[in-house]
């Protein structure tokens, strides 16, 4: 019986782990990944848009992305994917003591 106390005590600290896949170069890695393509594909719908309705979309915002406030957006953006890798390690409980 006492095995089994010790198996469901070492299950539990498991379960609060993060996975191995989820460390932290992983999870950059797979954050900018994701990022790349949320930018490529929001840059596909614009170019789509602007073609099935015979409207330049996309230009006008790589113009809005070339003014100043359009730099200070997108480094904003970048901030709060950041944050949200950051944050992102605070989901795992820790065991109890």
């Amino acid at each position: 019986m006492s095995e089994q106390t010790t198996s469901d005590t070492t299950d539990d600290a498991r379960e609060s782990e993060p996975p191995a896949e989820k460390s932290a170069g992983a999870l950059l890695t797979r954050t900018v990944l994701r990022t790349g393509l949320v930018v490529l594909g929001c840059a596909l719908l614009l170019f789509a848009l602007g073609q099935a309705f015979g409207v330049d979309l996309l230009g006008p915002a790589v113009e809005f992305l070339g003014t100043e406030t359009g730099r200070w957006l997108a480094v904003a953006f970048l901030a709060l994917v950041l944050i949200s890798v950051a944050a992102s390690g605070w989901r795992y409980r820790r065991p109890p003591a």
